[in-house]
């Protein structure tokens, strides 16, 4: 049985889905006030952000303006609203000094609809606290190149990406924030085995995959990092970057 704390339905009015260049989403979480908890998605991996979007329902999706340009974030915009989710605001995120949210189909510089200025989901929603980012991700992390099945105390997860601080998993056993578990990584002829912390915990369920998962971040609690960059240079690709299409 799903925690009810991890349901989407539970979550979906605490979430702000965020999508932009991953060279931009370091600067869009410090300085553009999103409500919830941010779930940061790079602008190769629409079709992952769709999925959320499905299943979270969020309050707010976010989509780099720069992006909402290109044919395929236009496409996804227009998708997204098709969803009509019920109190989900669609927002652009746009750089003018700073990182600033303007509603879609406003021309930037003009007033939002209640007659305020860009800058700030209040302009078309109640003020809302800083977002909580949901990643503790300090440094850069890059996809594996092959699929990677790694043990962990509870079972097995796929490796999705990975850093000398931290990993991204995908996990059928359930994976509770704060939980401290060994995890053995396979390497080419033996097992890299490292101990790490849940940071954040998110149930998925997307329409398209036929069970139910949880994508889980890890943080490293060892001293292992000068294994761990060898580990990444042999099974990681050379370009960092955040998420991956399933």
């Amino acid at each position: 049985m799903v925690p009810a704390l991890l349901r989407p339905a539970a979550m979906a009015q605490d979430i702000s889905i965020v999508i932009a260049d991953p060279s931009r989403m370091a600067a869009i979480r410090e300085t553009a006030s999103l409500p919830g908890r941010m779930m940061p998605f790079p602008a190769a991996s629409l079709g992952s952000a769709m999925e959320s979007v499905r299943a979270y329902r969020p309050k707010v999706v976010a989509v780099d303006a720069a992006l909402a340009q290109t044919p395929s974030g236009v496409a996804f915009l227009d998708r997204v609203e098709q969803l009509n989710i019920a109190k989900s605001i669609l927002l652009l995120v746009e750089h003018d000094g700073r990182w600033m949210t303007t509603p879609r189909n406003t021309t930037p510089g003009a007033a939002a609809p209640n007659g305020s200025s860009k800058g700030s989901v209040a302009a078309v929603a109640a003020p809302a606290p800083r977002a909580e980012v949901v990643s503790t991700r300090r440094v850069p992390r890059f996809l594996v190149k092959n699929s990677l099945d790694v043990v962990v105390e509870s079972g097995c997860a796929h490796l999705v990406d990975l850093s000398v601080l931290g990993a991204q998993l995908v996990s059928l056993p359930v994976l509770r924030p704060g939980q401290k578990l060994k995890v053995a990584l396979p390497d080419t002829d033996d097992m890299l085995n490292v101990m790490a912390e849940v940071a954040w915990s998110l149930f998925e369920k997307p329409q398209v995959q036929a069970e139910p998962h949880y994508r889980v971040g890890l943080e490293f609690t060892d001293a292992a990092q000068i294994a761990l960059e060898q580990y990444r240079k042999r099974h990681c690709g050379d370009q960092p970057t955040q998420f991956r299409n399933r």
